[in-house]
């Protein structure tokens, strides 16, 4: 069984690196908001800019600002101000979401898991080696002003 929670997190952090999605992707449009957000965060230590955000998710910057007031209104994030460039809003997790955050990861991880013991070792091994590659080819294959076309839209 620990082979396939070893599976799981390599598939979940292939899945998490594979770059950012087109928009008008569907499987992308399905993992945007409010978890996308915990999961970046969650991965970075430290405060991150909304700006910054918003280029590595591929988000309008409008979508971030209404994605961040839900995580703090529900105390999973705090935003201030940059002192040195009042223009830039820092966000960071608050304890609660970095425990929210980490809940969730480990439920998917075990769901995942669940997946690819019903698939058996030589099937999981093959579809982790496959979506590993999948997401080296994904960043690829998205346009260099893919954010660009999404804020027209």
């Amino acid at each position: 069984m620990e082979q396939y929670e070893k599976l799981a997190r390599e598939l979940m952090d292939a899945m998490a690196k594979r770059g950012p999605v087109p928009p008008k992707d569907k499987i992308g449009e399905s993992m945007r908001g409010e978890m996308a957000v915990l999961r970046l965060l969650g991965e970075k230590d430290g405060q991150i800019a909304a700006g910054e955000i918003s280029r590595l998710l591929n988000m309008t910057t409008s979508r971030i600002a209404a994605v961040l007031g839900s995580l703090e209104k529900k105390a999973f994030i705090t935003r201030q101000t940059d002192e040195t460039d009042k223009r830039r809003v820092l966000v960071e997790l608050t304890d609660q979401g970095r425990a929210f955050h980490e809940q969730k990861k480990a439920e998917a991880c075990r769901h995942m898991q669940q997946i690819l013991v019903r698939l058996g070792e030589e099937d999981a091994h093959e579809f982790v080696r496959l979506m590993k590659r999948i997401s080296q080819i994904l960043p690829e294959l998205t346009p260099p002003n893919h954010q660009k076309e999404n804020e027209e839209q």
